[in-house]
């Protein structure tokens, strides 16, 4: 049966203006009463300094935060914000300074003395929110992942610190390091800084501001690329006595030594069709290369594309011993067969990257300028943070959902770890609301829902006033 659109039903519009205060944000309410139970906002009061002007710089920060979750992009957060008088008074905000203020301000805010202010806050937040989450739910085959790289934004000839990166291409780059999936500590690469640079200054302080403090360091297990395959990145990673595997493949010396290996030391791994490989196989060796300290344990693999007739082989560098994923080593699996399967788990924290650059619009700097592109990251990583902190703590025990199939049958699947900021802002911030204020309390009535977003949204409210 079809529906066809009958205009006759219409007959009319009014229009009429109402005294009652509403805002099209009432989700946002999830956001502050996270920040205000978890003193998130009390850590940055304590560390940003006064300010002359209308505006101090705790509405500034806060302001662009909340804007950025609300959907708004770059310079704009504020903006939009600003003109919504009830999502104002609901996040505790007397007004939101104008696109062109925030634009000033980010000078200020990309300085390095307020950059170390923001990963002071950034380790706070992280550290509290992780003790809340429950370490469990980051744990990834008996490990907390630490992933550290590098993502290329846009960029162009009029944008300072514009890097070229063979087979890449042109932009800014930003530099990362995860604790879970919670973004630990960031910069944006200043003109002459590269990525190994900055990741080796980064672990140490992760190390002892997150790791320490929740108790994880034996846990940790770092994962890097190729590019941070050398010996002054793995003397750190030693002297910090981390966990890692590294990738090799940049060490010409460990190719080469796993290509004149003999057959005894490899294992068969058989084919992979999904990846149209005909044979594969893994191994482990020592190497200890001029100017190491020590040897160091390498577990190779190597492969053969149907049709090919060499061997391809790559590598990684580790720490770890068989002692440490017995957990792992199940039905038959050999040490080397773990460590890649440990490895391959990067390809999935890459991922970490798309509601920041596609969600939050962070793919886009807004400026010219370094200095201020830095300012404008460090807000974006501290929006990041709390948007994931509400879905990770509010869904927490929502268990199971039922589906239905193509062929009407139904089953059950798990909810998934962790929901897109994209979804979280249009299925829960975004739900339209009246506000009104009595007895010091903020009172949040939510206009019509489904009965579906409501239970959730129910059940998102009562995880986080229990955390």
């Amino acid at each position: 049966m079809v529906t066809k659109y009958d205009h006759n039903k219409v007959k009319g519009f009014k229009i009429n203006f109402s005294k009652e205060k509403g805002t099209s944000f009432g989700g946002i309410v999830l956001v502050e009463r996270l920040a205000r139970r978890l003193g998130l906002w009390r850590d940055m009061a304590k560390k940003t300094p006064e300010r002359k002007g209308d505006y101090d710089w705790m509405s500034i920060i806060k302001s662009a935060v909340i804007g950025l979750l609300t959907g708004s992009r770059g310079t704009y957060a504020t903006q939009e914000i600003r003109e919504d008088k009830s999502l104002l008074q609901m996040c505790g905000l007397s007004k939101a300074p104008e696109e062109v203020t925030f634009w000033r301000s980010l000078e200020k805010l990309g300085s390095r003395v307020f950059l170390g202010i923001f990963q002071y806050i950034l380790f706070n937040w992280v550290t509290k929110i992780i003790l809340r989450v429950g370490v469990n739910r980051v744990l990834q085959k008996g490990f907390l992942p630490i992933f550290g790289d590098g993502t290329l934004l846009e960029g162009s000839k009029r944008r300072e610190a514009t890097k070229y990166i063979e087979g890449k291409g042109s932009g800014l780059l930003w530099t990362t390091l995860y604790v879970g999936p919670f973004m630990a500590c960031q910069r944006l690469n200043p003109p002459g800084e590269g990525e190994g640079t900055l990741l080796k200054d980064m672990l140490p302080l992760v190390t002892e501001n997150v790791l320490r403090r929740i108790g994880m360091k034996n846990k940790a297990l770092v994962l890097l690329d190729s590019l941070h395959g050398n010996g002054p990145t793995l003397d750190i990673l030693e002297d910090e006595r981390l966990f890692y595997v590294v990738g090799g493949n940049k060490l010409k010396e460990m190719i080469r030594m796993l290509q004149n290996l003999d057959e005894c030391f490899w294992k068969d791994t058989g084919p992979d069709a999904s990846r149209n490989i005909s044979e594969s196989g893994v191994c482990f060796n020592w190497l200890r290369l001029e100017g190491w300290k020590r040897s160091r344990l390498v577990v190779g693999r190597r492969f053969r594309i149907k049709g090919e007739l060499f061997w391809n082989y790559s590598g990684v560098l580790t720490s770890l011993s068989p002692d440490n994923v017995k957990h792992l080593m199940t039905g038959g699996k050999s040490f080397p067969e773990v460590v890649w399967e440990l490895y391959d788990m990067k390809m999935g924290l890459e991922n970490y990257y798309k509601p920041l650059l596609e969600d939050l619009g962070l793919h886009h700097p807004p400026c010219e300028e370094h200095q201020r592109n830095a300012g404008f990251y460090a807000l974006g990583s501290l929006a990041y943070t709390l948007g994931l902190a509400v879905e990770m703590i509010g869904s927490k025990g929502m268990g199971r959902c039922q589906t239905k199939r193509k062929d009407g049958k139904s089953r059950k699947r798990p909810t998934p770890r962790t929901m897109r900021i994209w979804r979280l802002i249009r299925r829960y911030f975004t739900l339209p609301a009246k506000i009104s204020y009595h007895a010091r309390k903020i009172w949040v009535e939510f206009l019509e829902v489904s009965s579906e977003v409501r239970k959730e949204f129910d059940q998102f409210w009562e995880n986080i006033l229990r955390c």
